[in-house]
């Protein structure tokens, strides 16, 4: 799915978020429930939503059709046992400055999913999920970033894209543990 084509669907839509915040929220929605609530997370999205104008209903109903694909998708890469997950999150050929705001958004939007989903005290998650969801809270606040040396920047921003991506897998994997079969040797 492209982060393009749904953050102007959603803006067209008045949503109140963005494409990075919206995959975020159903992320923490879904690592804490696997059978989180896709309706209650596209009322999240999208606020009030607004039937007496046709053109403005349209254009949410498109919005909400992408939306529900964000969703299931999601849903599928956190199932993945390739960890075929990848944050939804601006193209690499973007200027770094929307690609490190996005990434803040979507660690933002991590922590409101996880909320929606009750975790309300981080401190009774197993402890590598705690000490992640520390770090997310910190990077989705941390305000604005030295982006002085490109290379340098580009890099360290990779490094913590990836580590974010790995992270809600342990995450996704510490609440929601694969059931393995038992064997019997």
């Amino acid at each position: 799915m492209e982060n393009f084509d749904l953050d102007i669907a959603l803006q067209e839509a008045e949503a109140d978020y963005n494409a990075a915040e919206a995959q975020a929220i159903a992320c923490g929605m879904l690592v804490v429930n696997t059978s989180a609530d896709k309706i209650s997370w596209v009322k999240m999205i999208f606020g009030e939503i607004d039937a007496t104008d046709s053109t403005h209903a349209t254009k949410q109903g498109e919005a909400i059709e992408l939306s529900g694909k964000l969703f299931d998708l999601t849903k599928s890469q956190l199932q993945d046992s390739n960890l075929g997950f990848d944050l939804l999150l601006p193209e690499e050929d973007e200027d770094l400055y929307p690609r490190v705001t996005a990434l803040q958004q979507w660690c933002s939007g991590f922590i409101v999913g996880t909320t929606m989903a009750g975790i309300s005290d981080t401190s009774k998650l197993p402890e590598d999920s705690r000490e992640l969801m520390a770090d997310f809270t910190e990077i989705g606040t941390a305000g604005d970033f030295d982006l002085g040396d490109e290379d340098e920047s580009e890099e360290a921003f990779e490094e913590i894209r990836e580590y974010i991506r790995m992270g809600v897998l342990l995450i996704n994997e510490e609440l929601q543990p694969i059931k393995q079969s038992s064997v019997v040797h």
